[in-house]
Formats: C-alpha cells, sequence, structure tokens
C-alpha cells in the first residue's frame, strides 16, 4: 500500500469491544492463506503493521506448540508476542493463545493477560474468506490498539497475497 491508497477496512466489530472481529477477502486458496498464518517467512512479510518488520519468528505448529514473534529487541528488553497453538485444523482453522510480552536483561517479564485468537479460512470461489475473532482483552484501550493493529496486518495481508499472485508457481 502506498501513501496515496485510502487505508482498508477489515475491523468489523465497534472499535474497542470484545470480541474483536476482523473479516477480509484474500484472493488465494486456503491452503496458501493459512500457510501465510502459520509459516515464519510468511508471517515476516505481513504480521506488523504499516511498514515495521519483526525481528524474530517461531512456530512450533502443533497443538500445545510454542509461538513467538518478536518485534523489537534492544540491550535493555525484548517486546513480542506469544502464545500456544490450541487447534490447528489446515486449511479451515486456527486458535492460539495470546500475549504481548516485554522480557528486560535481568528475566524479568511484564505480560498482558492471556486472550484466544480464533481464525477461519473459507473458500470463496479462487478467493479465501479470513475471519479473526480475538476475544478476552481486558481493556478497552488495549482492544482499540489490538483492534487497529489487525486491521493494519490484514492490510499487510492482502498486499502479500496480490505479491503472490504475480509470483510464478505458487
Amino acid at each position: 500500500m502506498t501513501a496515496d491508497q485510502p487505508s482498508r477496512e477489515y475491523l468489523k466489530s465497534a472499535p474497542g469491544r470484545d470480541p474483536i472481529i476482523i473479516e477480509g477477502l484474500f484472493r488465494a486458496a486456503p491452503e496458501r492463506v493459512f500457510r501465510a498464518f502459520t509459516d515464519p517467512r510468511d508471517v515476516c512479510s505481513w504480521f506488523i503493521p504499516k511498514s515495521g518488520s519483526l525481528e524474530e519468528v517461531q512456530i512450533d505448529l502443533k497443538v500445545g506448540g510454542k509461538w513467538c514473534f518478536v518485534i523489537d529487541r534492544s540491550d535493555e528488553n525484548q517486546i513480542h508476542f506469544e502464545g500456544e497453538y490450541l487447534v490447528i485444523d489446515p486449511p479451515s482453522r486456527l486458535e492460539f493463545s495470546w500475549r504481548h510480552v516485554k522480557e528486560f536483561a535481568d528475566g524479568t517479564r511484564e505480560t498482558t493477560d492471556t486472550s484466544r485468537v480464533a481464525v477461519t479460512f473459507t473458500a470463496a470461489g479462487k478467493a479465501t474468506e479470513v475471519r479473526l475473532c480475538h476475544e478476552a482483552i481486558k481493556t478497552e484501550d488495549a482492544r482499540h490498539g489490538v483492534g487497529a493493529g489487525w486491521n493494519g496486518c490484514f492490510e499487510r495481508l492482502a498486499d502479500f497475497v496480490m505479491e503472490l499472485e504475480r509470483e510464478p508457481g505458487d
């Protein structure tokens, strides 16, 4: 997305409400869009909104497996999202727990309460309808931030999927 393009709106729930509902239609098969959520290289291409990037992605794709997406790292601390996979049903459903963590050099951690994310991938002709439900975020301010964050991620996911269409063999 360039600066002159309008922002796309994927947030379907009222801002600040629980649960947060994000929906989008992506021009790729469910298997490919599911992989965008579960392959570390793909996640690095779209997960952070705007022009940011992830420092590191770890995915242990099995029920009970851990995931961790590092968004910032310095000598003093590391900020990341982490959780555990709860349901993996390729290519139609993915559920995982979610925490925002600030980890300090001395090993101490500040974490949000654990919330839950459920993502469904439904074939729609040659496209995939993705519905993400993020629930149990404790504060309205946090829900505003998470909703805006997921909306930005879906904008980048749409751009990522459009780039895939241009690549031969995928």
